[in-house]
């Protein structure tokens, strides 16, 4: 299971759920026109591979809703295995940390930023303690910090972000100790900087892994 939050118009959660075939995602994002347009790209997706399933092609189901079919189990293939909903990922205290545990992989890219600029040092820090806590023991959380340098030109554009920024002291280098030492992730994996074709997101992508089942350390260290 996906979690990917902050997916814009979900072009990068569509292709996710297409290529790789999870058996859900989830894309979320605090923009309602955002989550429309990304719910609309369903469509887009669906028309290009069209595939059928029973009597119906798969699109049926995103133009139409639901379609009834006693015969038909549910199906964790494309596009039945992707969703999208407005959500802020950004609790509003400590105390609605306490959460299922349920995702294997949460994304998180070009966020951290606008996170940081809207809801401070503590908000960004309470945002890393959530994905740990909803992810399963295993899972990993994949991040894109941007670079402190980028936050001062977005920081110009209300009062708040202003402010907010100027009261920074949890930066961006700061992230990696922070999230092995104090929130548990077990390790962190440097992907690097991928090939991007827009200037400026060519940033490096850290994935952090949470401590696996016990099992699963026992299975690894008998097997060497």
């Amino acid at each position: 299971l996906f979690l990917h939050s902050g997916c814009n118009v979900g072009f990068l959660t569509l292709s996710i759920a297409k290529e790789y075939g999870p058996r859900r995602i989830l894309g979320i994002d605090i923009d309602d026109h955002l989550v429309g347009v990304a719910r609309k790209n369903i469509r887009h997706y669906c028309d290009q591979d069209i595939e059928f399933i029973g009597k119906f092609p798969a699109s049926f189901c995103t133009n139409f809703g639901p379609i009834s079919n006693h015969t038909l189990s549910f199906s964790t293939k494309f596009p039945d295995n992707v969703w999208f909903r407005k959500e802020n990922y950004v609790l509003e205290n400590d105390e609605l940390l306490e959460t299922a545990k349920e995702f294997d992989v949460i994304l998180a890219l070009s966020i951290t930023k606008w996170i940081h600029l809207n809801y401070g040092d503590d908000g960004l820090r309470r945002f890393f303690r959530r994905a740990y806590n909803q992810l399963l023991p295993g899972g990993r959380f994949v991040v894109e910090p941007q670079p402190f340098a980028s936050y001062r030109k977005r920081s110009k554009m209300t009062e708040k972000l202003r402010a907010n920024y100027a009261a920074i002291e949890f930066k961006p280098e700061d992230f990696e100790m922070y999230l092995i030492e104090t929130v548990g992730f077990e390790s962190v994996e440097h992907l690097g900087a991928p090939c991007a074709k827009t200037k400026g997101f060519e940033r490096p992508i850290d994935v952090y892994l949470k401590k696996p089942p016990r099992f699963l350390e026992r299975e690894v260290k008998t097997s060497e």
